[in-house]
C-alpha cells in the first residue's frame, strides 16, 4: 500500500522507474499524466492540413510540372538569344513556382516595378512579366555602355529606361512562342509596359495565377524575372499540360469515335460508278470506218469466261453474266488480285 505522501510524489513526477541497460529512466507522471490515464503518443495525432476556401489551388502538380518544363526550355533559349541584345552573357534558371492571387504577389513587389503585359493569342487574357530592379538596371547599363553596376540603384525608371526594357521583352517573344509550341500554337504580343500598379491591378483583377520565377545571373549581379500566368488563360488548354507530351514532343493519339462515325456515314452516301466489262476488241481505222448496222464484233472473251467488274475505273472483281427477273445481272465470283507496285516504279 502507498501512503498519501508517496501518491502525491508519484503525481508530481518525483518517482522514476529504473530502465534497463539500454533504456533511460521513465518518469511515471509523464507516462501516466495528471489524470492517471496513459498519454496519447504523437503518432496518434491526425496530420491536419488547413484548406483555404477563399483561394483554392487551381493547378495540379502535373500541370505545374508541365509549365515548369515550358519555362525551363524558355530559359535555355534566352541563354542563347539575349546575350547579343544585352551585350553580355546571362543565365536564366527556373528556381521557384507558386500559385496564388495576383494581388497578393503584387503586394511583395517594389513601387518602382515595371510591369510588362503580354498576350498569347488565341488564349484569353494576358500574362505579366516582371524583372527585379537589379536586373533592370544592369541591363540598362549594358545597353547604354555603362559600368553595369546596379548596386544602390533604386530610383524610378525614366521613359527612356522603360522603352529600352520594353525592347528587351519584345526581343523575348519569339522564344516564348517557341517554348509554348509543344503545348499550343500562340502569337505573343506586348500589350503594354507600365509602372502604374493600379492599372495592372485593374487589368488582372483578382486572378488566380501561377508565378514562375527565374534566377537571372548577369555578370556579378543576381536578380529575378517572374512570369504571372492566369489560370483563366490556360483553362482552354489545361488538358494539354502533360509533362510526358512536352518531354517527348508527341501528343497522345485520341480516337474521336463520333467524328469517325460521321465520316463513315458521309462516305457511305458517296455514289461510285460500277461497270461490267464483257470483253474488248481491236479494230483498225479502216475497219471502224466500214462499220454498219448488223455487223458482228467478236470479243476477246469466251462465253464461259468471267467478266471483269470495275469500281470507279479500277478492276476490283470478276463475275458471271446472268439474268435477274427481266434484267441482265452480274454475279460476283471473287476479287481480282492486283499486283503490288514496288516503291519508286
Amino acid at each position: 500500500m502507498l501512503t498519501q505522501a508517496e501518491i502525491d510524489a508519484l503525481l508530481n513526477g518525483a518517482i522514476e522507474i529504473e530502465g534497463t541497460e539500454n533504456q533511460e529512466n521513465v518518469n511515471l507522471a509523464d507516462m501516466m499524466g495528471k489524470t492517471g490515464q496513459p498519454k496519447e503518443t504523437a503518432s496518434s495525432e491526425k496530420n491536419v492540413r488547413p484548406y483555404n476556401f477563399w483561394s483554392p489551388d487551381r493547378f495540379s502538380k502535373e500541370q505545374i510540372r508541365a509549365i515548369e518544363l515550358v519555362h525551363e526550355e524558355l530559359g535555355e533559349r534566352l541563354t542563347n538569344s539575349l546575350p547579343s541584345f544585352i551585350r553580355t552573357n546571362l543565365r536564366p534558371r527556373v528556381v521557384h513556382t507558386e500559385q496564388g492571387r495576383f494581388h497578393d504577389f503584387m503586394a511583395d513587389l517594389a513601387p518602382t516595378t515595371l510591369y510588362h503585359l503580354v498576350s498569347l493569342a488565341p488564349l484569353p487574357g494576358q500574362i505579366v512579366v516582371v524583372f527585379s530592379d537589379d536586373v533592370n538596371f544592369v541591363i540598362l547599363e549594358q545597353r547604354l555602355g555603362g559600368a553595369s553596376d546596379s548596386r544602390g540603384r533604386s530610383h524610378s525608371l525614366t521613359e527612356i529606361d522603360q522603352n529600352l526594357l520594353q525592347d528587351l521583352v519584345e526581343n523575348m517573344l519569339n522564344d516564348v512562342k517557341a517554348s509554348w509550341g509543344k503545348v499550343v500554337s500562340v502569337e505573343p504580343k506586348l500589350i503594354d509596359s507600365t509602372v502604374n500598379q493600379h492599372w495592372v491591378q485593374m487589368m488582372m483583377g483578382n486572378e488566380r495565377v501561377l508565378m514562375v520565377t527565374f534566377e537571372m545571373m548577369i555578370k556579378d549581379t543576381t536578380g529575378t524575372m517572374s512570369f504571372y500566368i492566369p489560370y483563366s488563360m490556360l483553362k482552354p488548354v489545361i488538358n494539354e499540360l502533360n509533362p510526358h507530351v512536352i518531354i517527348t514532343g508527341k501528343k497522345e493519339q485520341v480516337v474521336d469515335y463520333s467524328a469517325r462515325q460521321t465520316n463513315l456515314e458521309s462516305l457511305y452516301r458517296t455514289v461510285v460508278p460500277l461497270k461490267a466489262i464483257l470483253g474488248t476488241v481491236q479494230l483498225s481505222i479502216k475497219e471502224m470506218s466500214n462499220l454498219a448496222v448488223g455487223d458482228v464484233l467478236v470479243l476477246d472473251s469466251s462465253i464461259n469466261q468471267d467478266v471483269m467488274i470495275q469500281v470507279a475505273g479500277t478492276t476490283r472483281f470478276k463475275g458471271r453474266i446472268g439474268k435477274q427477273a427481266n434484267h441482265l445481272a452480274v454475279q460476283i465470283s471473287g476479287p481480282v488480285n492486283i499486283p503490288k507496285v514496288a516503291p519508286g516504279k
